[in-house]
């Protein structure tokens, strides 16, 4: 059997992760280390199994299917679960993705069984449920989930940037990042306000990012994973065939299926090795943005627009579209609790705060968001 213990960069959770299949530990390893200590260090506060095991594995979907069960998007595909009599053990599984959970919470412990010997699928379970896993401890410690990206300037100082979709979050924190800074958070980051009220602590929501071919190209990406693909590298699995070949290519063009756009999709190993991001783990915020992004508009500061914490900014009920509480790790209340968010909510409005207008001259958007962390940090 091989293990590995999972710390956050403040060492306030830990999730240990098993498994016989070496590549499934290797996998949790490169996806959480940008971010997280992963080591051999001593059991964590939770635990994680993760085995391939088809009879198992239709055991456990029997059982599930046996009940009552409930049915959630977790994340984002069909999952039925049940929970046993007296709540203290849920049973889950997801018929796409032929994966099944087993939670015990007396021990602390999620088993993940997977029908087919498919390292991919079980290791990414394993890391899904790991940071749920450490989620519920950060939360039980005061933590919040934000719906935000962050990037950490040469200060020291993080750039915190809130809002909705399509705001522009993404488009800050790695412009940030080709400029030097380092990435902290790309859609979701874990905040907790100070004790003495001084600031506001930042820990890292480790994940890959879904990334436009226009805003790629204007990182200076596209050459970047051309080359890779080229060299023989493997694009992520998810991401569609078209945007491999746009990439092949050189295009930087957005690609849609209708409405939808096609985006490269970033593991987090790669922001480093394709990209040459810094990653950042923990940071203090210094300047808290709330970006709209209008096609044509030039970049500016909006000096009419609203910079105030609201509930939609918590990673909580309807906002909390991919990964739901089936398991009951936070008793409903993973975003952070009512008084982790309030304190949160007064301690960032009392740090530097900035509505502003993004157009789609990459240029233009690089200068304002610089000038804007370097008069933050003075």
């Amino acid at each position: 059997m091989e293990s590995v213990t999972i710390l956050t960069a403040a060492a306030e959770g830990s999730v240990s992760v098993v498994a016989q299949d070496p590549s499934v530990i290797e996998w949790v390893k490169r996806y959480l280390s940008p971010w997280w200590t992963v080591g051999r260090q001593a059991g964590g506060a939770a635990t994680v199994t993760a085995a391939h095991d088809p009879v198992e594995y239709q055991a456990l979907a029997s059982a599930v299917a046996a009940t009552a069960y409930e049915e959630a998007a977790y994340p984002r595909s069909r999952t039925f679960y049940t929970r046993e009599a007296g709540g203290c053990t849920v049973l889950a599984f997801t018929p796409a993705q032929q994966v099944a959970y087993r939670y015990t919470a007396a021990a602390r412990r999620m088993d993940v069984v997977a029908f087919a010997p498919d390292a991919d699928v079980l290791a990414r379970a394993a890391v899904r449920v790991s940071r749920e896993l450490m989620r519920a401890q950060l939360v039980a410690d005061g933590w919040a989930v934000l719906h935000g990206s962050a990037a950490v300037t040469d200060r020291g100082r993080a750039v915190l940037t809130l809002g909705d979709r399509g705001v522009g979050k993404t488009t800050v924190a790695f412009t940030l990042a080709a400029s030097g800074a380092g990435l902290l958070a790309n859609d979701r980051v874990f905040a907790r306000a100070q004790p003495d009220a001084s600031g506001v602590e930042l820990l890292a929501w480790p994940s890959g990012a879904a990334v436009g071919l226009g805003l790629m190209g204007a990182l200076g990406w596209v050459d970047a994973a051309r080359a890779r693909l080229a060299a023989g590298e493997t694009a992520h699995p998810s991401q569609d065939r078209r945007v491999t070949d746009a990439l092949l290519a050189g295009r930087t063009q957005a690609l849609r299926e209708g409405a939808r756009e096609l985006k490269a999709h970033v593991r987090p190993e790669e922001f480093a090795g394709w990209y040459g991001v810094t990653t950042v783990g923990s940071a203090q915020v210094g300047l808290v943005l709330f970006p709209r992004t209008v096609s044509g508009a030039v970049p500016a500061v909006d000096r009419d627009g609203k910079t105030e914490l609201v509930e939609e900014h918590f990673m909580c009920g309807s906002q909390e579209d991919s990964y739901p509480d089936i398991f009951n790790l936070t008793g409903g209340e993973g975003g952070g609790s009512a008084r982790a968010r309030a304190d949160l909510a007064q301690a960032l409005g009392a740090l530097p705060r900035q509505a502003l207008v993004l157009g789609h001259d990459h240029a233009a958007n690089a200068d304002l968001l610089a000038a804007l962390a370097e008069r933050s940090a003075r």
